[in-house]
C-alpha cells in the first residue's frame, strides 16, 4: 500500500517538476527590447524640384525613444517624440511596418513615407536605417520631391 502512494505521489511530483521546469525556461524575446533608449540619427534627404536640387534637410539629431510590450504577440510598442507606432519581434531583430505622414507647414504640404531596415539587438544596442521619400506641393504649385536614407543607432539606457 505504502509502496503504491509513493509511486503515485512521486508520479504527481514528476510532472508538477516538468511544467515548472518547462514554463521557467520559456521567455519572451521582447522583454529584451523592453526599455527606454537614447538614440542617434545620421544622414540626408534630398529635395528636387524640376530635376534640380533645392535643399538638403539634415538628419543629424540626439533624442530618446522607449519601447513597451503591446498587446499582440511578439508586438511592441515604440514611442518615439510623443508618436507610438507597432513594431514585431522575431528573435533578436525588430521589425516595423512602413510609416506615412503628411506635414503641413504653412503653404508646403508633404507627403513622407518612410521604411524601416530590421533592427538588430546587439548588446543593448539597436541600429537600423530608414529610407525616406518626400512628395511635397508648396501653394499648389511647385512640386517636389525627395529622397534619402537615416541612419539610427538606439542605445538602452
Amino acid at each position: 500500500m505504502l509502496k503504491k502512494y509513493l509511486t503515485r505521489a512521486f508520479v504527481v511530483l514528476s510532472a508538477a517538476l516538468t511544467l515548472v521546469a518547462c514554463e521557467g525556461t520559456k521567455t519572451d524575446p521582447r522583454q529584451a527590447f523592453v526599455g527606454d533608449y537614447n538614440y542617434v540619427t545620421t544622414g540626408d534627404i534630398d529635395l528636387y524640384a524640376g530635376g534640380v536640387k533645392i535643399y538638403t534637410f539634415p538628419m543629424d539629431q540626439e533624442g530618446e525613444m522607449s519601447i513597451a510590450l503591446a498587446e499582440k504577440e511578439n508586438a511592441v510598442w515604440v514611442k518615439v517624440m510623443g508618436d507610438s507606432t507597432i513594431a514585431y519581434v522575431s528573435g533578436k531583430q525588430l521589425f516595423m511596418d512602413p510609416s506615412y505622414e503628411e506635414a503641413v507647414y504653412n503653404d508646403l504640404v508633404m507627403n513622407v513615407k518612410l521604411v524601416f531596415s530590421k533592427a538588430e539587438l546587439v548588446e543593448n544596442q539597436l541600429a537600423f536605417t530608414a529610407d525616406v521619400e518626400i512628395n511635397a506641393t508648396y501653394r499648389e504649385t511647385i512640386n517636389a520631391n525627395g529622397s534619402g536614407t537615416v541612419n539610427i543607432v538606439a542605445t538602452k539606457k
